[in-house]
């Protein structure tokens, strides 16, 4: 799947949105790093941690996390992969029913027919929170993460996240790398470049 297709792919999954539900699609919301560490002890030795740190500002508070690992490139081989989660496999800030600051724990999943909540059909990592008493808030801050056999790939496409909010979905593109679970080698890009191509629409 080159960047063009991926990128085409999200911006038709906002714009499908905006249809069906006549809200607005706020073009970045979200920006983090993803970083990638070695195991060499646990029940996940020999295995990398992924782990993504992130910030989203949004018009209300995020119900899930999708991170979009470019594995629309070879499906079949990711859905035979097996990805690790700790329970949690997550946290971030919240707010209670009070409006008093809390942590978010989440849980994590790979999902081989993608999110269906916001449209996309194509395996994805999702994280959803679980603590139905304290709620992620419209701005905050996370670190969510996941286990893989497979190496981080230097060379792949930046990953793109997606995060629900309510009946609305945003997007940004982060910094780091996903496992290199897809052998085919694409270029790397910026969201920089990704705004040029399509335009910053909100």
């Amino acid at each position: 799947m080159t960047l063009f297709y991926r990128c085409a792919l999200c911006i038709v999954v906002l714009l499908t949105l905006l249809v069906w539900n006549g809200a607005p699609v706020y073009a970045q919301c979200v920006t983090g790093t993803v970083t990638a560490e070695l195991q060499i002890a646990g029940p996940f030795a020999g295995h990398y941690k992924y782990t993504l740190d992130f910030t989203w500002d949004l018009p209300q508070g995020l119900s899930n996390v999708t991170l979009d690992c470019g594995f629309g490139d070879c499906p079949l081989t990711a859905c035979a992969h097996t990805f690790g989660f700790d329970d949690p496999a997550g946290f971030s800030d919240g707010e209670d029913g009070l409006g008093a600051p809390c942590v978010v724990d989440y849980v994590g999943e790979f999902n081989c027919n993608g999110n269906p909540s916001i449209g996309l059909n194509i395996p994805i990592i999702k994280w959803d929170a679980l603590d139905a008493l304290c709620e992620p808030g419209p701005t905050g801050s996370g670190t969510l993460w996941y286990y893989s056999i497979a190496a981080p790939h230097t060379n792949a496409l930046l990953p793109i996240i997606l995060i629900k909010n309510g009946l609305n979905v945003c997007d940004g593109m982060v910094t780091g790398a996903c496992p290199a679970i897809c052998v085919v080698p694409v270029e790397e890009s910026t969201w920089g470049e990704v705004k040029a191509r399509y335009g910053d629409e909100k």
